[in-house]
């Protein structure tokens, strides 16, 4: 048998061996000639590529799922069946994969074999220490848009999404007629009030140029009454135009302190 320097993983043959110590160099000689994705293996980048053929061979007979190996299609199966055949010798709990009976060994050994070089801190498996990696890097690339919050991984932003109901709240909504939005003229921007337009509005530059159209169209107005009214109306019109640009411009001051 031969035996990892690092974690001590015993193997029957050296294939397999030079292949498990690439876990912990990260080694991965093997590169995708479509999108230059690598791996450690050459079996791994002949699944690979089929994701690039859309290529799924192997077919579940009881729900259709297709898959791109045997091996994945056999654990696949294990899921109707209920089949567990890997067994741990000192609890007794059943698994449907090795690999997840490897892992669960671990928590019995206490044995973490991916250890980060940034806090020392260790993980049971490759999946878990890729996923840690990008608390020192600040990836998120799971970012909740109700909550404004990111996450680290595709199992905690799952999570997140059960536990705070959002997925329901998207089924709900998902045939709902969108409510209408009020689009500004000047930066094409839009909001869901015609309020939340007009306070926006006074963000741009063009809201003198708009406080003169307001004016120019009170004068205009003031034209279309009675002649004999609008000799005694123009003084007091005049200063009510001048008046409600002076309480606009305190607003728009107030706004801003």
């Amino acid at each position: 048998m031969l035996s990892c320097d690092i974690c001590h993983q015993k193997f029957s043959f050296k294939n397999s061996l030079t292949r498990h110590i690439r876990i912990h160099t990260g080694e991965k000689p093997f590169k995708c000639d479509t999108c230059e994705k690598a791996f450690r293996s050459s079996g791994q980048l002949t699944v690979h590529k089929r994701t690039h053929l859309e290529e799924k061979p192997y077919s579940c007979d009881s729900c259709e799922k297709d898959f791109c190996t045997k091996i994945a299609l056999i654990r696949h199966k294990r899921i109707h069946t209920g089949e567990k055949p890997y067994s741990c010798d000192t609890c007794e709990k059943a698994f449907r994969t090795r690999g997840m009976l490897k892992v669960h060994k671990m928590i019995h050994s206490g044995e973490k074999p991916y250890s980060c070089e940034e806090c020392e801190k260790a993980f049971r498996t490759v999946g878990e220490f890729n996923v840690h990696k990008k608390i020192h890097t600040e990836e998120a690339p799971y970012f909740c848009v109700l909550c404004q919050k990111a996450y680290y991984s595709r199992y905690e932003f799952s999570q997140h999404n059960k536990s705070a109901g959002h997925l329901k709240k998207m089924e709900s909504t998902k045939n709902t007629v969108q409510p209408p939005t009020f689009l500004c003229e000047v930066c094409s921007k839009t909001f869901e009030s015609k309020d939340v337009l007009n306070i926006h509005k006074y963000l741009h530059p063009e809201q003198n140029l708009s406080k003169e159209i307001k004016t120019e169209k009170k004068e205009e107005e003031t034209l279309d009454k009675d002649p004999l009214s609008i000799k005694m109306e123009a003084e007091s019109v005049e200063v009510i135009i001048k008046e409600e640009i002076k309480e606009e411009e305190g607003i728009e001051s107030e706004e801003f302190v």
